[in-house]
């Protein structure tokens, strides 16, 4: 029977190796929906392309991913996150400003220790 250590090793890879799938598949989801959405400016469009769905299908594994998405370079990921987290954060006076929703997104995700 294998050691505790041994087995905590390998937890640890098996961790380490879906994560590392998450934010490969993320990367390739997130690079198709730009490409297929770049000449689109409806939210619910946007919102509906299939790449985007299956980010959200991803579940909680995409948040940081997300998150760190928006710190890079924000963009419309505020539907996916509020379909995964069910929280929005954004305040009222803050909703149409990307800037200002992404921040108020990447605070909570600081306090949720996402980020």
């Amino acid at each position: 029977m294998p050691s505790a250590r041994t087995r905590a090793t390998k937890t640890r890879r098996i961790a380490v190796r879906g994560a590392n799938h998450a934010s490969k598949t993320f990367r390739e989801l997130a690079d198709k929906w730009r490409a297929e959405t770049r000449f689109i400016s409806s939210v619910e469009k946007l919102s509906m392309n299939y790449s985007y769905q299956r980010i959200i299908g991803m579940g909680s594994p995409a948040v940081p991913l997300l998150l760190r998405e928006l710190k890079q370079k924000p963009d419309h990921w505020f539907w996916a996150l509020e379909a995964i987290t069910g929280a929005n954060p954004v305040p009222a006076q803050a909703q149409g400003d990307i800037q200002k929703m992404a921040d108020a997104w990447l605070s909570w995700g600081h306090q949720h220790h996402y980020l």
